[in-house]
């Protein structure tokens, strides 16, 4: 996806140039850099005053990030190569732009059925032909329409005039963008093969539980909008890593990179790239907004000033740590106490903390 890029951000390989290794090393002036420096100091001292620095929601997040690639304990050692690529990524993640524009176009034929199911007077065969232009999101819409949570009948779904009768507007909808995002998951065979899979289920599962926490509020009319943000809403994530993934085989494709280097570079950029591709993508202003406040909120204590005005958008939030709650419960890295733990903290409404009491209790019953 992006190699014409990455051709220009590190020497080629055929003229024989190295890259740099240690350009992490060089003296560097500006406020953000020095900043860089003094964590790398902080990091040196150990994983005990790390912690003691690190607000619950930010332990919170290095924990789901180690869930995903793997323990990175703090060391005195550094790959040079890891941050060598790391740092040049971080250049271009200060200019969006400059990653958007290497990005797949949204696909016109996508736009036009976003538009399509946004009218309450839609043309059904219109819709079908639009979906039928783009084969991968055909499949997803009839892959969902086969799912358990809409298919009660065990009849198979072969075509989709059958899976939007089956499924409605609303389950269209998300079927349309579940095969255009999850054409977004990376796909990278040599490091970290699971990461790609389980950052889908990861976006799949934040989008599954927003419309259920809407749909048990008041704004139950806006579940599936909730949905839709959710599942977006770790776009930046997918795409900071493929890019990452891609531009380490490009210099080095036989050399394991270190992952807290990268790890630390989406943990700081992923959600702000996330929304920049939503506004190029010229999405409506009610989704940007929601991707916008899952910049600014980074704790649970905020959301008290912002549930009125901005509902969904705090749902998709206790959506997205409910899902990687769940993902690590589910995997061993947490225990129930932990999770029982870590919602009265990090979750807010009443909504988000009964479905993970449900969630237990279901759990312990089966």
């Amino acid at each position: 996806m992006f190699k014409a890029m990455l051709k220009l951000l590190f020497p080629s390989i055929k003229n024989n140039k190295k890259p740099n290794y240690f350009y992490y090393e060089k003296d560097k002036n500006t406020e953000e850099e020095t900043q860089q420096q003094a964590l790398e100091k902080v990091q040196r001292a150990g994983p005990v005053k790390l912690l003691r620095l690190a607000s619950v929601e930010e332990t919170h997040c290095q924990e789901f990030y180690d869930f995903l690639f793997g323990q990175s304990p703090a060391t005195t050692q550094r790959d040079e190569l890891s941050h060598y690529v790391a740092d040049k990524i971080e250049a271009v993640l200060r200019k969006p732009n400059t990653i958007i524009e290497a990005m797949p176009v949204l696909p016109a034929s996508l736009s036009k059925v976003m538009d399509q199911l946004s009218d309450n007077n839609f043309d059904t065969q219109e819709l079908i032909n639009l979906i039928q232009q783009e084969p991968s999101i055909a499949a997803k819409v009839i892959e969902l329409a086969n799912s358990s949570f809409y298919n009660r009948t065990n009849k198979e779904v072969s075509d989709l005039k059958s899976a939007f009768m089956l499924l409605g507007s609303n389950g269209l909808m998300e079927g349309v963008i579940n095969g255009f995002v999850s054409k977004m998951t990376p796909q990278a065979q040599i490091y970290f093969k699971q990461y790609g899979n389980k950052i889908w289920q990861h976006s799949f599962g934040t989008g599954v539980i927003a419309k259920a926490l809407i749909k048990a509020s008041p704004y139950k009319a806006e579940a599936a909008q909730g949905y839709l943000i959710g599942l977006i809403c770790n776009l930046g994530d997918m795409i900071i890593y493929q890019l990452l993934m891609e531009a380490f085989s490009f210099i080095h494709p036989d050399c394991q990179p270190n992952s807290y280097a990268f790890k630390e570079l989406m943990q700081q950029k992923s959600k702000k790239l996330t929304y920049h591709i939503a506004k190029h993508w010229q999405f409506p202003q009610s989704i940007l907004d929601a991707l916008a406040l899952q910049v600014k909120v980074t704790n649970a204590s905020m959301l008290a000033g912002v549930f009125s005005k901005r509902p969904i958008a705090c749902f998709v939030y206790e959506a997205n740590i409910i899902s990687e709650l769940i993902m690590m419960l589910e995997h061993n890295d947490k225990t129930e106490g932990e999770i029982k733990e870590s919602v009265e903290i990090l979750l807010y409404s009443n909504e988000a903390k009964q479905y993970v009491e449900r969630l237990l209790v279901d759990r312990v019953n089966n």
